[in-house]
């Protein structure tokens, strides 16, 4: 559920939606509508051909597109998050323990389920982590 681009699908409001979530980018199936057609950055030829796959191992890293998804989530909503920074902590870090960090900070206090990067609610209990 890691994103080429280095966000966590998982914390996606649409991998948390009830009917039908999505799956992550990196997989076949049920997607979201963003990262099913809109999304440059999941078509990108040369990031397919990439030996993990993601995109700071491109020659062209960052493109424009990264460099828009990486502004927009910065500034766009509550939870601050960063796909730049995400890359750069598994490169130094490795996955194994991006994991860890990711479920640390996505995992609600309260009831243990998971909070919406998108607008810091816990999808289980709905508390508010924006507050």
């Amino acid at each position: 559920m890691i994103a080429p681009c280095g966000l966590n699908c998982a914390v996606c409001n649409e991998a948390l939606r009830e009917d039908s979530p999505c799956i992550g980018c990196r997989s076949e199936g049920n997607k979201g509508e963003y990262c099913a057609n809109l999304c440059k950055i999941v078509k990108c030829e040369i990031r397919k051909s990439l030996p993990d796959g993601f995109c700071d191992r491109c020659p062209q890293y960052p493109c424009r597109e990264i460099v828009d998804k990486e502004c927009w989530y910065v500034n766009a909503y509550p939870m601050i998050e960063s796909l730049m920074g995400n890359l750069a902590f598994i490169r130094e870090n490795g996955i194994e323990k991006f994991l860890q960090r990711e479920k640390e900070r996505w995992t609600c206090s309260d009831c243990g389920r998971i909070i919406s990067v998108h607008d810091g609610i816990c999808y289980g209990c709905g508390k508010n982590y924006t507050d």
